[in-house]
């Protein structure tokens, strides 16, 4: 039996962690989306889409990528220097919520205008502008929590914000319907804020007294290759805000509404692996930053990681995805079901292009990561729209994988071009086995007998969690533990 570098084990145990807390997470946001489709229905899903979206545009252009270079700043440096700059950050992050929350809160008769094509939700945006700024501290405590390698803490930071927001979600949306909506997104920013810092105390950080000049400096630090990542941060939000606008405008309140429900499957459903990725590779990546070896191994384990365990859970996704609708939402979601299909087997090769993606990030190379994601999302937006003109809800799921596979395709040849990072034979094997699983289930979907076609799903999820697990017990030594933990 083979068993390969601590790397492996690091993946494993970042992703149980956060697996674990993202399975509350899902759990918690199963219920709210629940209690949202009952309570607010299709079209309260939409302006809570609407919202969120707006929410998130001005986020991204008031953070000035501080949630990605503070990061990489306070996992890189010192430890004797990380509580000084741990303590500038959040004053950065207090500064920036502010302007963002005066931005909405000044624009918001203009913003109503161009979601709705009315004025009647200005209050809306109103309060929501209360959101930016606590979602703006929460992050600057999150930023700290991650940049320490505190990935405890910051788990249960995610958990108990998510709990915690249940039950007030809840209720407000039975009291004041659509117009809780609002509400509900202030008071999940406010609990995660209060729960974030609750956390951040218990570091005991040392007090520093600094000047304006030194806050100057940091801020230029951060600020300075921020500049690019806020720009692909706006672009990026402002591309899923155009397409839920043109969404609403062609088909309407309530096909926004299922867009939503529809990419809020596909992401709690795969979230746990990409909350790992963000939250744990990414610093890791960042200390081995300057070592081209180091980073080539580091990517090649994180892709092939995450490949070897998503696979399955698509697989089972899609024989299932009737009932996982029907069960989460209602039967008036079902015209999902064609979005979902195609956009959870983008996730795949979402997991590939983002481990290879986070190279530019830990490289600092900024500006060249503003030129891919340029590049990316304008083919995102063509492919979305394209496949929606032609093909509803479903030619968006369409969309979002053929975006996906050419995104892989693009981000390969940069960094291959500019870092000479490659693919070992380890993941080429794997990848082309799991591209297996997925066309036969994808031409599962055309086979008339039901009977046979049952039969064959039954066997492709087998094989595929078989695999997984004799994969992961050559590389881990996964049954020799079980067998010791017995």
């Amino acid at each position: 039996m083979k068993i390969e570098s601590n790397s492996y084990k690091q993946i494993l145990k970042a992703t149980s962690l956060f697996g674990g807390v993202q399975s509350i997470t899902i759990l918690v946001s199963i219920l709210k989306t629940k209690a949202a489709a009952l309570l607010i229905g299709v079209s309260g899903l939409g302006i809570f889409g609407v919202l969120m979206s707006t929410l998130n545009f001005i986020q991204a252009l008031t953070r000035c990528g501080i949630d990605v270079t503070a990061v990489k700043e306070i996992a890189s440096s010192e430890k004797d220097e990380q509580p000084k700059l741990a303590k500038l950050v959040g004053t950065i992050v207090l500064i920036t919520g502010v302007i963002g929350a005066l931005v909405i809160l000044v624009s918001s008769p203009v913003l109503s205008l161009l979601a709705f094509s009315d004025a009647s939700y200005i209050s809306f945006f109103v309060i929501v502008s209360i959101a930016v700024l606590f979602n703006q501290l929460a992050t600057g405590n999150i930023v700290i929590l991650q940049g320490l390698r505190s990935l405890k803490r910051l788990a249960k930071v995610i958990a108990f914000s998510s709990v915690l927001s249940l039950i007030p979600t809840i209720a407000i949306y039975y009291f004041f319907e659509e117009k809780g909506i609002p509400w509900v997104i202030v008071t999940t920013a406010a609990i995660s804020f209060f729960v974030s810092s609750y956390y951040i105390k218990q570091l005991k950080l040392r007090r520093f007294k600094f000047s304006l000049g030194q806050l100057k400096e940091t801020s230029k630090t951060l600020l300075k290759p921020g500049i690019y990542l806020s720009l692909a941060s706006i672009m990026t939000m402002a591309i899923g805000y155009i397409l839920q606008i043109y969404v609403a405008n062609t088909g309407g309140v309530d096909e926004v509404g299922l867009y939503n429900a529809g990419f809020a499957l596909i992401h709690s459903y795969v979230a746990v692996f990409f909350s790992a990725l963000s939250k744990d590779f990414f610093p890791r990546l960042s200390e081995v930053s300057q070592d081209s070896h180091m980073v080539n191994k580091t990517v090649n384990e994180q892709a092939y990681m995450l490949l070897l365990l998503i696979t399955p859970l698509i697989i089972i996704f899609l024989a299932l995805k009737p009932y996982i609708v029907t069960l989460l939402y209602s039967k008036d979601f079902l015209p999902i079901i064609g979005m979902i299909t195609f956009g959870i087997l983008s996730t795949a090769f979402k997991s590939v292009s983002w481990s290879m993606g986070f190279i530019l990030l830990a490289k600092g190379d900024s500006k060249l990561y503003f030129i891919t994601e340029l590049v990316s999302q304008l083919a995102l937006l063509t492919l979305v729209i394209v496949g929606y003109q032609f093909y509803g809800l479903t030619g968006i799921g369409i969309g979002f994988l053929v975006y996906h596979i050419l995104d892989l395709m693009f981000i390969k040849w940069i960094v291959t071009k500019t870092y000479r990072f490659k693919f070992n034979l380890t993941f080429n094997r794997l990848f082309f086995v799991c591209l297996f699983q997925f066309i036969i289930m994808v031409s599962l979907f055309y086979m008339e007998n039901n009977f046979v076609k049952y039969i064959i799903m039954i066997l492709v999820i087998l094989f595929s969690m078989c695999f997984t697990f004799y994969k992961l017990n050559t590389h881990f030594g996964l049954l020799d533990r079980l067998k010791r933990g017995s």
